[in-house]
């Protein structure tokens, strides 16, 4: 009887350590993705690279994912410098769907784990096949606070405005030579 008594409970034991292991490596999985992650290389065409047109890549995008499937992205490509608001969920396939919205340009961004870092792909039509020259991968790491954003050296690409833009002398001088 006392036989019985301690493999019944040992056996108990084994169940409920197995359920309390089991249940944290699903939350773990989750988790993983939350938090903040800056843009630390683009790789276009097959060029690596960590910074656009002078911009650093931490300021092409600062995504941060939270709970509840909702984020924020933040980036120098977007013209008006506010945090937009975005929403997430994962996929079956393990990867982060982020549905089209303002800050990919209308597009879905799709976000996979690669090592340590996430790796985002941008999906365009089905339609349109991009090669292999024409694609363009980001990679972000985790980071506890995000760097702060530059001043755009850009300025407001959304305005058809030029009113502001003048040359001085010396610029339309270089201009006509270089014409002739």
């Amino acid at each position: 009887m006392t036989m019985k008594r301690i493999l019944c409970s040992s056996l108990a034991v084994v169940c409920v350590a197995s359920a309390f292991v089991g249940c944290s490596a699903k939350k773990e999985k989750k988790d993983d993705f939350i938090g903040k992650w800056e843009c630390e290389k683009i790789v276009m065409g097959g060029e690596e690279t960590d910074n656009f047109f002078g911009v650093d890549a931490y300021a092409l995008y600062q995504i941060e994912l939270k709970e509840g499937n909702k984020g924020t992205v933040d980036s120098l490509l977007n013209n008006d410098g506010e945090v937009i608001d975005i929403e997430w969920k994962k996929q079956k396939d393990g990867k982060v769907k982020i549905a089209k919205n303002d800050a990919f340009d209308g597009e879905e961004a799709i976000l996979e784990k690669d090592g340590g870092k996430l790796l985002m792909s941008m999906v365009y039509d089905e339609e349109e096949e991009v090669s292999e020259d024409e694609e363009v991968k980001m990679y972000f790491v985790k980071v506890d606070e995000f760097k702060e954003m530059p001043e755009n050296p850009f300025g407001d690409l959304s305005s058809d405005d030029d009113s502001d833009f003048s040359f001085d002398d010396e610029d339309e001088d270089a201009t006509a030579e270089e014409a002739e």
